[in-house]
């Protein structure tokens, strides 16, 4: 029989919901992007964004910006607007930005997608938002970051 601190303890290893991280390999993220309905020409852009982001690691943090935000998780989301540090505060996604840093990239892709039409909205160009995207994933030859990943890359068309 164990103690009542012995059971406490399990207990709550149980109740603590255990997050782990990942790094994609970038054929894993393309598919995991089209199970979440990303709109197929878009998949080798956002399959760039975060290699050149987060280098496919869905725990990474980014330096302090600037302005003294960060960005977190695999597409790395700001902490100036998108998400927040504290336990609790204003966020346009209203998610913790810790959520954004494990390996379940549901959230991520639901805020970056805000992300996008925001920005789409002011800029015409959602992929904007990220800086990586005019040096690094926009041109024709973006389709290459997908371009071994034989049942996603059929399946899409470059951007241009």
């Amino acid at each position: 029989m164990l103690s009542p601190r012995a059971n406490l303890f399990y207990l709550l290893l149980i109740a603590i919901p255990l997050t782990t991280a990942k790094i994609f390999t970038k054929c894993e993220l393309a598919e995991k992007l089209r199970a979440l309905k990303a709109p197929p020409e878009d998949i080798p852009t956002w399959v760039c964004i975060a290699e050149h982001e987060s280098r496919l690691d869905t725990s990474a943090v980014g330096p302090p910006n600037g302005d003294g935000s960060r960005d977190h998780g695999l597409l790395q989301i700001n902490d100036r607007y998108w998400c927040w540090v504290q336990e609790d505060g204003p966020a346009a996604c209203g998610n913790k930005c810790s959520d954004f840093e494990d390996d379940d990239i549901r959230d991520d892709f639901i805020c970056a997608r805000r992300v996008f039409r925001a920005t789409k909205r002011r800029t015409g160009n959602g992929f904007t938002a990220w800086v990586v995207y005019g040096q690094h994933c926009n041109g024709p030859d973006v389709g290459r970051y997908t371009s071994e990943c034989s049942a996603v890359a059929k399946n899409e068309t470059t951007r241009s």
